[in-house]
């Protein structure tokens, strides 16, 4: 069975975390445990008034701080308990860990990891394990999280291809609710749908 049709399907939320430093100077954190700068700060506080009346009952957070940091500001908003999963961490680029995105990372999509590095086979299963398990607590459930960890999200779901992941760039910490549609016979896989909440 493909990862696609374990893909636990219930409503939620996905927030990418707040921006860091690392993020507004085009480098990959991954691993390093990068802060919120006063743009993420303010993008976590703006997600939280959009979600205060979202009816949200769990967080599930990366216990990465700059997701961490959002997740906690949020919850300020909200009310609902944090949980945090270690698989909901960014991919370990191992000693590219803090560089640029370059012909490393290409290559890392082909399949040469990065000395120390995990591989995008092991991160992609690895992701999904994550999102399900984030998934299966009292929901509607907003996961909290790195852009890598969404984009395996989209591409287990059948909403992005495998040549465009994981794209690792800044992204506007907005919410995104996502609903599961009606599987279809055709192809056996249920569609998505997805909306990014504005003010």
């Amino acid at each position: 069975m493909t990862i696609a049709a374990n893909l636990h399907r219930t409503r939620f939320f996905f927030l990418h975390h707040g921006e860091t430093d690392w993020d507004r100077d085009g480098r990959l954190a991954g691993r390093i445990n990068a802060p919120l700068n006063g743009r993420g700060l303010a993008q976590a506080r703006r997600s939280g008034e959009l979600l205060r009346n979202a009816g949200i009952r769990t967080i599930c957070t990366s216990p990465q701080d700059r997701a961490l940091i959002t997740a906690e500001i949020v919850a300020a908003h909200i009310h609902a308990p944090i949980v945090t999963i270690d698989g909901l961490k960014d991919c370990c680029f191992g000693r590219q860990d803090g560089t640029a995105n370059g012909d490393w990372f290409t290559a890392w999509r082909l399949g040469d990891t990065p000395e120390g590095g995990e591989s995008m086979e092991r991160f992609r299963r690895r992701s999904i394990a994550a999102m399900n398990s984030a998934l299966e607590r009292p929901g509607p459930v907003l996961v909290v999280a790195h852009p890598a960890i969404y984009t395996a999200f989209l591409q287990a779901a059948g909403m992005a291809e495998p040549a465009t992941w994981p794209v690792e760039q800044p992204a506007e910490a907005r919410p995104i609710f996502h609903q599961p549609l009606r599987q279809t016979h055709a192809t056996g896989r249920g569609r998505w749908h997805a909306a990014t909440l504005a003010a």
